[in-house]
């Protein structure tokens, strides 16, 4: 009688009723806008620093026009923001997300509730203090069909994640039943298991072992000159002479090795602080939830970041580990979902991602064995690639480059000569190194592949997800008994190069018939 009663009670109205007309954005979106088309110009450096380069003497010699071009073009980006905001508008029906956006080009977006793969949630800083969220919508990984509500309250954002999710569990293979929306709670409010946190210490861990020295002193080199130029003016103003303390008339060679090597120490370590620095932002509070078949991760500093993945969507599971997470006893583990053939060079991408830092061994295999419990990789024993795979870059790279190195050196300069073939003598042991750390095994679920130089990445990929497979030979390959076999799935592809025929077509068979007997999902 009870349960009757209840059951007669009117349901509270879901908050998205409110949002069944068409309708822009909270005003706050104009800063969200405007903040995209900035970071689309001049967020990447190493697209902006050859120009800069280009035009560092006429900036140089005109500061006031460069400052006045600036304030003109943030000015342009203000503007287009401002039209971008004024032309966005959309709506939430019972089943779909609308949208109509676009200045001098109009688009027009349904996404249906079920076709929807993920909703991400992200909160800048600016938005907290009106608890406004953003909420991405992307389906099945498509660049096209990926929208953005820019700034929604957070009950309507959440209200829609509530709705989206539950359409996908009540229309599971497209059968257009109805879909509930009824309750203002999301799905990550029920029954959540708490599987990793990451504290600050490993952050720092992250951040020491994931820094890019080499890649930011590569990027930096057209400023080199400029950067050096600037250093002697400045000491010169505190009345230090660079010369006389840096040359090798006024010190001894000792004195000048010690100077260059802390200069590079002192290089090194802002570098390295901040990297630190962008890994506490980036993963501060990191939280890895499961409730049920989906995975949420939230985390971030200035931006709150929730990120969800349905298990079904996972292509492979993937640890990693650079020889600094050696020394420190780490590793990092990937959840690679389905990504787009553009998503390594998308911002959002990245973002997109579970990705799991600064691990110790007990906690990877853990979260490992969470989402493929019959896995054998922590046990399984590799098959090594044949020798014959040193023989390319052997010849057709390290050959070449001692003989010339030796023709150019070997009697003009003979110290040069010297450094030249330890230089190749090190790449020969870096690619015997790639080589040894080769490996793969399978076993009746699952593909597992090693690889590396220094650090090592493992693979377990499921057979049954396979989308495409190549072999290839060519006539030594033939003659030897050897076979590449490449392997596409949603995720990316692997190669695993000159291994046993016999081996490669027994993958290749066993995969393609998975392939079509399994009635899994792939996504």
């Amino acid at each position: 009688m009870i349960e009757q009663d209840y059951l007669e009670q009117p349901q509270p109205a879901s908050p998205l009723l409110t949002l069944q007309h068409w309708q822009r954005v909270s005003a706050i979106a104009l800063v969200y806008f405007s903040l995209g088309l900035f970071k689309t110009v001049f967020g990447n450096i190493s697209f902006l620093a050859p120009m800069l380069l280009v035009f560092y003497q006429g900036i140089q010699r005109y500061p006031g026009y460069f400052a006045i071009a600036l304030v003109g073009v943030a000015l342009i980006l203000s503007v287009l923001g401002f039209l971008y905001y004024w032309t966005f508008r959309f709506r939430i029906t019972a089943d779909s997300v609308e949208i109509h956006s676009g200045v001098l080009r109009k688009k027009q977006l349904n996404l249906p509730f079920h076709r929807i793969q993920n909703v991400r949630l992200l909160q800048p800083l600016y938005y907290r203090f009106t608890d406004q969220v953003c909420v991405v919508l992307d389906t099945a990984g498509s660049n096209e069909q990926e929208a953005t509500l820019a700034a929604l309250s957070r009950p309507l954002a959440e209200a829609l994640q509530q709705a989206i999710y539950q359409a996908r569990v009540a229309v599971p293979a497209e059968s257009g039943a109805a879909v509930t929306q009824g309750s203002t709670t999301p799905p990550v409010a029920v029954e959540g298991n708490l599987l990793c946190e990451r504290s600050v210490k490993d952050l720092i861990y992250y951040g020491i072992s994931n820094n890019r020295v080499m890649l930011v002193l590569g990027l930096a080199a057209p400023f080199y000159n400029p950067i050096t130029t600037w250093v002697i003016d400045m000491l010169q103003g505190f009345g230090v002479d660079p010369d006389q303390w840096l040359t090798a008339h006024a010190q001894s060679w000792f004195w000048l090795g010690l100077a260059a090597l802390a200069l590079t120490m002192f290089i090194m370590l802002v570098i390295t602080l901040a990297s630190i620095t962008f890994s506490v932002l980036s993963y501060y509070q990191f939280q890895l939830w499961q409730y049920g078949d989906r995975y949420f991760r939230r985390s971030g500093l200035l931006t709150r970041h929730e990120i969800s993945m349905q298990l079904s969507r996972l292509q492979w599971f993937k640890i990693n580990q650079d020889w600094l997470d050696k020394l420190l006893g780490r590793c990092n583990a990937h959840y690679e979902q389905v990504q787009t053939a553009l998503s390594e060079y998308q911002e959002s991408a990245e973002h997109g991602k579970i990705k799991v830092p600064s691990l110790e061994q007990e906690q990877v295999w853990a979260l490992l064995n969470g989402v493929y419990p019959d896995n054998q990789l922590q046990h399984c024993s590799f098959n090594s690639v044949n020798w014959r795979y040193l023989l390319a870059p052997l010849i057709f790279f390290c050959l070449p480059l001692c003989l010339l190195s030796q023709y150019l050196f070997l009697f003009t300069a003979p110290h040069y000569a010297l450094m030249s073939a330890l230089g190749v003598l090190v790449l020969v042991l870096l690619f015997v190194l790639r080589w040894r750390r080769f490996g793969y095994a399978f076993d009746a679920t699952y593909l597992y592949v090693r690889q590396g130089v220094i650090g090592v990445d493992y693979y377990c990929v499921p057979i049954f997800k396979l989308q495409q497979l190549t072999t290839h030979q060519h006539g030594l390959m033939i003659k030897a008994g050897l076979q590449h076999l490449s392997l596409s799935y949603a995720a990316g592809s692997l190669t695993i190069p000159y291994m046993p025929v016999e081996d490669a077509q027994r993958i290749a068979n066993y995969s393609l018939y998975q392939a079509e007997r399994s009635h899994t999902s792939w996504m």
